[in-house]
């Protein structure tokens, strides 16, 4: 005669499965929440990287002018034909591509906005890079004006002379694609008596 063999209910092992289970599934969502918080972070890091970058370029960025000359027109010897401005990088400044640099000039009855070398036959202004003394020539085209580095830039109409008159204001703005507008005012005299004049 067969005893009869009765199974024990360990209610310990199904309580221990299930606390297994739940645990398993926090780790889970543990990680893929830190994996959100570590994506969201390096985003934030990269942006924040490149709105300091471009804050630094916005302070920095900017030409500081040295002299502007008017050459007088010799036929008449009251207007201005051009205006030469003389300019090197502000302290600090990374270097600028005059490419993207453009100049507008108020004065009198002109209302110019200027591109650098601009192909279209447009108004257009034209600059000579001075490295040193010596050399007055662009190297390989390039239109890089960088640390060390004096630019004379020419500005004058593409249809005729500038033809700004006596006792006359004028304003001239230098705007680079980054940084700070560099402002030039300017009051003509009550005669020209060279043909080359100081306006600064």
């Amino acid at each position: 005669m067969h005893k009869k063999m009765w199974m024990k209910k360990d209610d310990r092992g199904e309580i221990g499965i299930g606390t297994m289970i739940v645990f398993i599934a926090m780790i889970l969502v543990a990680a893929v929440a830190a994996s959100v918080l570590i994506s969201t972070a390096n985003q934030v890091r990269e942006q924040a990287q490149a709105t300091g970058d471009q804050a630094i370029n916005n302070v920095a960025s900017g030409f500081i002018v040295q002299d502007v000359v008017a050459q007088v027109n010799q036929t008449t010897g009251n207007t201005i034909d051009n205006l030469t401005v003389y300019m090197r990088l502000s302290a600090g400044s990374p270097s600028i591509n005059l490419d993207n640099v453009v100049i507008t000039l108020v004065s009198g009855d002109q209302n110019m906005f200027l591109a650098y070398g601009d192909a279209a036959g447009d108004d257009a202004y034209s600059a000579v890079r001075k490295v040193n003394i010596a050399d007055l020539s662009w190297s390989s085209g390039s239109h890089i004006v960088g640390q060390g580095d004096m630019v004379q830039v020419t500005i004058t109409s593409s249809g005729d002379a500038l033809g700004i008159g006596y006792n006359t204001y004028g304003e001239v703005k230098i705007m680079p694609a980054y940084g700070q507008v560099t402002l030039i005012s300017f009051q003509t005299g009550e005669s020209f008596g060279n043909e080359y004049v100081s306006l600064k």
